[in-house]
């Protein structure tokens, strides 16, 4: 299928040599009509939109825009079917990674191991020690450096 621009001369019919630009400037009703009867024409989007700034006074019925659209849809769908995908790209190893609920066990595991490591530190600190080193450096200060 061909999707028409701006400057795409048609191959057919009795504009055959024009430019879409000019064919919709002259006739808007054959592009209507080629909209709607020829499956292999149709119009980018924003094509369209640029003809319609340029040409206000024209005008395209909803069955012309919903014809070119499911023209425009079918070809994406077409462009989708040339992606070709490996299905052993991925392993079993590889979809527990996106399993629901795996990152939760993660998290636990991950809040388990550091309420352990708190529990360690809160063994190895003395509160009577907290403020010893402190002391001795305010001790060692005699006020006459300046900061």
């Amino acid at each position: 299928m061909q999707t028409y621009e701006m400057n795409t001369l048609f191959t057919f019919g009795k504009y055959e040599g024009k430019t879409l630009e000019t064919v919709f400037g002259t006739d808007p009703g054959y592009i209507e009509s080629c909209l709607q009867t020829v499956d292999e024409f149709s119009i980018d989007e924003t094509t369209i939109q640029r003809l319609f700034e340029k040409y206000p006074e024209h005008e395209l019925s909803n069955k012309a825009i919903d014809a070119n659209l499911d023209k425009l849809d079918g070809m994406d769908m077409e462009n989708d079917d040339d992606f070709d995908f490996d299905d052993e790209a991925f392993d079993d190893d590889d979809l527990e990674e996106f399993t629901p609920g795996k990152k939760k066990e993660e998290e636990d595991d991950w809040g388990n191991d550091f309420e352990e490591d708190n529990d360690n530190w809160d063994d190895d600190f003395d509160e009577d020690d907290a403020g010893d080193d402190f002391e001795d450096d305010a001790d060692d200060h005699d006020g006459d450096d300046d900061f």
